[in-house]
């Protein structure tokens, strides 16, 4: 718990720090229109103190970290802050997303419980899929950061339930929960591509090491929650209007819950507590056997795209 309560304190702290420099240096994300509804320029250097918080946080916990998973982290931050700076295209991003995931992968951080071929083909997808996943969700002050927390004491929970290391998982939950400090609405400090990048390979190294067993991989992978459903939400929404999938709109999960009339507070809560509802069925999954925890992460998933097709989420059109 002391190595969490230290990068809790240093993200604070960096934090404030990170909402001086970004404006003077120019790094703040200007708004603009309807996807950057925000009143003014605010400094996206929030990933950069998270990470520096994690790493002050595994220093005092005895870095445990394998080799590969270090690069990867720092890999992800730094290619976020480049597309925070210049503003990458989708398909270039991608592919260095893929080289990234790749290169981690090759270091040996996979799903070791599955076959050699399945477990670098799940790994690498699990990794483009949660740096992008968290990005799509931090779309709303406090939103993606307070679902980090909540994903990550799920992997803690996991991990500890199977005698597996809680270190990272942890010291990311007090980390991002002191980012949360200066990340609640009104926003005063952005994540940044740098931070939803940094904090989704985080979040797949810790599905990782907690999914190291064939019984808790399905469980772990459910703690994904919202970072999951709301890509799934777009590519199915997308999909069906004829949209490309790489064209930014406001019609996420969370822009949806808004247009029905939520309000910020509403809305944070109820993508929280569907976040919460998804992690705690993959904590109770972990403790199954392996068929039991498939059966039930696999009916969870299905239950939760039946929802959004009964309720309209993936008919309805952003531009409405």
């Amino acid at each position: 718990m002391i190595p969490g309560l230290i990068a809790f304190v240093a993200a604070v702290v960096l934090g404030f720090a990170a909402r001086t420099v970004g404006p003077r240096i120019g790094a703040v994300d200007v708004p603009s229109g309807a996807l950057k509804p925000h009143a003014r320029p605010i400094s996206y250097l929030g990933g950069l103190a998270v990470a520096l918080a994690v790493a002050i946080g595994m220093t005092a916990r005895g870095w445990p970290l394998h080799v590969a998973a270090v690069a990867g982290l720092a890999g992800a931050l730094a290619l976020g802050l480049v597309d925070d700076a210049i503003g990458l295209r989708p398909s270039p991003r991608l592919v260095l997303q893929g080289v990234l995931a790749i290169a981690i992968v090759a270091g040996g951080v996979r799903a070791d419980a599955l076959p050699e071929v399945l477990a670098w083909l799940v790994a690498i997808a699990l990794f483009v899929g949660a740096m992008n996943g968290v990005n799509m969700v931090d779309g709303m002050d406090g939103l993606a950061a307070g679902a980090v927390v909540i994903s990550a004491v799920g992997l803690a929970a996991i991990s500890h339930a199977h005698g597996g290391g809680t270190g990272l998982a942890l010291v990311t939950t007090g980390a991002t929960a002191g980012f949360l400090i200066h990340n609640l609405p009104p926003a005063r400090l952005f994540l940044g591509d740098g931070g939803a990048y940094f904090l989704g390979a985080v979040i797949a190294v810790g599905v990782l090491h907690a999914g190291g067993k064939a019984e808790t991989l399905p469980g772990a992978l459910t703690c994904l929650g919202v970072f999951a459903l709301d890509p799934a939400l777009a590519i199915l929404r997308r999909r069906m209007s004829g949209v490309s999938l790489t064209e930014g709109d406001r019609g996420h999960l969370y822009d949806q819950l808004t247009a029905r009339g939520l309000g910020p507070v509403a809305v944070l809560a109820a993508t929280w507590a569907i976040h919460t509802v998804f992690v705690v069925i993959g904590v109770t999954a972990s403790s199954l056997p392996t068929a039991g925890a498939i059966a039930l992460a696999a009916a969870v998933w299905v239950a939760a795209v039946a929802l959004l097709v009964a309720f309209g989420f993936v008919t309805y059109s952003a531009r409405s």
